[in-house]
C-alpha cells in the first residue's frame, strides 16, 4: 500500500490543495534520483482562484511528501 502525505500551508482551501496534489501526481513521476528511485517535480506552480500556488516534493521516508504554499510576489518562476 503507497501513501502519500499532503501539508498545507497559508490557508489554502483543502479542496485547491488537493487539485494541485492530483494535477502534480497525474504528471507522473519524472526525476530519477538516487538507486534508480523515480520522484515527482520537486516543485510545480499552479494558478488557481487563490493565487499562484507552489507544490513542493519531497521524500519522507519511504512515502511521498507534498507541502503546498502560496507563491510569493518576489518568488520566481
Amino acid at each position: 500500500m503507497s501513501k502519500i502525505q499532503i501539508e498545507i500551508r497559508d490557508d489554502i482551501p483543502d479542496a485547491i490543495a488537493v487539485e494541485c496534489v492530483m494535477h502534480t501526481v497525474r504528471h507522473g513521476k519524472v526525476s530519477q534520483g538516487e538507486h534508480g528511485r523515480m520522484y515527482y517535480c520537486w516543485a510545480t506552480i499552479l494558478s488557481t482562484p487563490v493565487g499562484k500556488v507552489i507544490v513542493a516534493t519531497r521524500q519522507y521516508r519511504k512515502n511521498d511528501c507534498f507541502v503546498v504554499y502560496k507563491m510569493k510576489d518576489n518568488e520566481e518562476e
